[in-house]
């Protein structure tokens, strides 16, 4: 009988252990608050909370915290993210006249490694040391321009090319956009170690306050894999503030970001409108936002190098990939009054289920005289089309001119693929373009590439009201002049 006792009390003893040791596996972000006096102060309680939670590889605990006012001090850094952040529905409101900072980051290290382009192709690093076993992040850089974009009066810059590939064991699971073994790739690569373990951030409002004279963003990702986002709201005051990212992206792979919600950015206003975005993205490979709800006076996303990009149930005012991208998906998504835009794509865009409201569904982005080979897949879509959009895909042209880059020398029309399409037209408008080039006539009559077919199959053309409409449906609103044959297929109902 004494045996069982001493058993049971044992048993006791490791039981009320292990809730200790639970207990002290969080960081009490209300313990560190109490001795805040100030909103700078406030801030520092915070950063210096989220760092212990780093330091030990704890997670911090927000409980009887909801709403939090704070100052960006000038000495601010980025709040450093544990593996799990659960805010536990915070409200943030954050005044910053100090400096531009992310409040939240999870940020990681890359190692600079010597690799030939042929192993980069192959997508195969089992002989290499440090890639050849576990989960690691192989940053691609192509130190040779890609392409140059012009802005007429404003001037222009060079654009440089990244990818970024996921390792397994020394096996890529994908590859880049496209082939560096080429003779004006100039490779250079990093690589830094990830884990499959989950990651999130998630219940958290972050209100930028009237005012403040410096941008304060939400969240920066850089150098991680599989992280989810999840439940934010950023809300943005109306500012002469520009060039916004409220969430950075960049050197990522395998991102979700769903139920999220921006309400403005910071990109101006009236003639002080300039860029600024709620995403601004750089190097990402398989990234997913799923119920994201954001309108910006610019546009909701500022993107490059982005490969295997989906957009489901989003309604957003832009979707862009400016220069070098591959496979873009969107899915149940409303976008309305801008554009989706892209310039050096590759792969396949898909618009599934997709509405279009006053916006034009697809720009070809001339300014990086970068137009690559893609194929265009719409389906089960609708198109409320205005006086100002009423074509499917503009194709803008800027300069005849080959581009120096040998991999971007021909100039490449899109394949079309459309079914079960249904656009409302106004009495306005006469007539429908799936191809609206935009150009100087010896623009327009240069032969251009890789297209082969536009096919439009069930297409219903139907008045606001619903009924029938009297309006055409055309191939292009001009001529589209092509280096082989083409197919062309279109059948309205």
């Amino acid at each position: 009988m004494n045996t069982q006792i001493r058993k049971t009390q044992r048993a006791i003893a490791l039981l009320l252990c292990l809730v200790a040791a639970g207990a002290q596996a969080q960081v009490s972000v209300a313990t560190y608050l109490d001795s805040a006096s100030s909103d700078a102060n406030r801030y520092r309680a915070l950063l210096a909370a989220h760092r212990h939670a780093r330091e030990t590889h704890t997670t911090v605990n927000y409980a009887g915290v909801d709403t939090l006012y704070l100052e960006i001090p000038a000495d601010a850094e980025p709040i450093p993210l544990a593996d799990t952040t659960d805010f536990g529905g915070l409200t943030i409101y954050v005044r910053n006249n100090a400096k531009h900072i992310s409040l939240f980051a999870m940020s990681a290290q890359f190692a600079t490694i010597e690799l030939t382009k042929i192993m980069v192709d192959s997508g195969q690093f089992g002989t290499v040391p440090q890639l050849a076993t576990g989960l690691k992040l192989l940053l691609l850089t192509d130190a040779h321009p890609w392409t140059y974009r012009n802005m007429g009066s404003k001037g222009g810059y060079t654009c440089y090319r990244k990818d970024i590939l996921l390792l397994s064991d020394g096996q890529a699971a994908n590859s880049p956009i496209s082939p560096y073994n080429t003779d004006s790739t100039q490779l250079q690569c990093s690589w830094t170690a990830v884990t499959a373990t989950p990651k999130l951030v998630a219940n958290l409002t972050m209100h930028r306050l009237p005012g403040s004279q410096y941008r304060t963003n939400c969240v920066a990702l850089n150098g991680q894999n599989n992280v989810t986002l999840r439940n934010i709201t950023v809300t943005t005051p109306k500012s002469k503030l520009i060039a916004d990212g409220i969430f950075s992206i960049s050197n990522c792979t395998n991102i979700t970001v769903e139920d999220v919600t921006v309400d403005g950015t910071y990109s101006g206003y009236g003639r002080y409108r300039h860029y600024g975005y709620a995403f601004s993205m750089n190097n990402d490979w398989n990234t997913l936002f799923r119920n994201v709800v954001a309108d910006g006076n610019w546009g909701v996303f500022g993107t490059n190098n982005l490969s295997l990009t989906t957009l489901d149930s989003c309604d957003v005012n832009r979707f862009d990939i400016h220069c070098y991208g591959r496979d873009a998906r969107m899915v149940r998504c409303t976008l309305r009054n801008k554009q989706t835009q892209f310039s050096s794509m590759f792969g396949t865009v898909v618009y599934d289920s997709c509405n279009f409201v006053d916006c034009i569904p697809l720009r070809i982005r001339s300014s990086y005289n970068a137009y690559t080979p893609f194929d265009v897949v719409m389906r089960h879509c609708t198109f409320e089309t205005t006086l100002r959009y009423h074509s499917l895909i503009n194709f803008m042209m800027l300069d005849t001119a080959e581009n120096i880059r040998p991999e971007l020398a021909e100039k490449c029309y899109p394949n079309v693929d459309i079914d079960d399409l249904t656009i409302t037209v106004p009495a306005v408008v006469r007539k429908v373009n799936i191809f609206d080039p935009t150009g100087t006539m010896s623009e327009l009559v240069r032969p251009y590439g890789h297209i082969s077919h536009v096919r439009a199959n069930s297409v219903r053309l139907v008045t606001p009201s619903g009924k029938p409409s009297k309006a055409r449906l055309n191939m292009s609103s001009k001529p589209v002049v092509t280096k082989k044959y083409i197919t062309i297929d279109i059948q309205t109902q």
